[in-house]
C-alpha cells in the first residue's frame, strides 16, 4: 500500500520538480496569462517590471512559494494523503490559488475519500478567465493522475 502522512509531513520540496516542469522558469518579469507579474517558476509576488533574477533566486522563490501553499492549505485538507496526492494538491493551489482549493467541492470530495469525485473536479480548474485553455486542461489531467 502506498504510504500516506498527514499533509504537513510531506517534505514540501517533493513538489518542487512537478511544478519546475509546468511552470517553465523565466529569469526576466513577464505577464501571465491572468495578467500579472511573474517570474522564475510561476513566482507573483512582489515581482514587477524589468526585474530580473538568477537561478538560485528562482530555486528560493520556488521553495518560499511551495511552503506558503502547503501552510495555507494544511488546515483544509483533513484526511492523511499519498506523496502524488500531496504533489497534485500543491501544484493545484500553486497554479490557481490556495484559497480557491480551499473553498472547492473538489476537494470536499477528496477530504471525503470520493477521489473519482475530486479528480473529476480538478478539471474544472482548467479556465483563464472563463474560457478553457489546453495547457491548463493537460496540467489538470496530470495533477489528477498523481491521486
Amino acid at each position: 500500500m502506498t504510504e500516506k502522512l498527514p499533509f504537513s509531513q510531506w517534505n514540501p520540496a517533493l513538489a518542487a520538480p512537478f511544478l519546475k516542469e509546468k511552470e517553465g522558469l523565466e529569469l526576466n518579469a513577464y505577464k501571465c496569462s491572468a495578467n500579472r507579474w511573474t517570474i522564475g517558476y510561476g513566482h507573483t509576488r512582489n515581482v514587477y517590471a524589468g526585474m530580473t533574477i538568477d537561478i538560485q533566486t528562482a530555486n528560493k522563490f520556488l521553495l518560499d512559494d511551495i511552503h506558503h501553499v502547503v501552510e495555507g492549505l494544511t488546515p483544509y485538507v483533513k484526511v492523511p494523503v499519498t506523496e502524488g496526492q500531496f504533489i497534485a494538491l500543491v501544484s493545484l493551489a500553486f497554479n490557481v490559488g490556495v484559497s480557491a482549493v480551499a473553498h472547492s467541492h473538489t476537494l470536499e470530495f477528496f477530504n471525503a475519500g470520493q477521489l473519482a469525485k475530486a479528480k473529476a473536479g480538478w478539471l474544472t480548474f482548467n479556465k483563464v478567465g472563463k474560457t478553457p485553455n489546453k495547457g491548463l486542461t493537460n496540467r489538470r489531467r496530470e495533477e489528477a493522475a498523481l491521486m
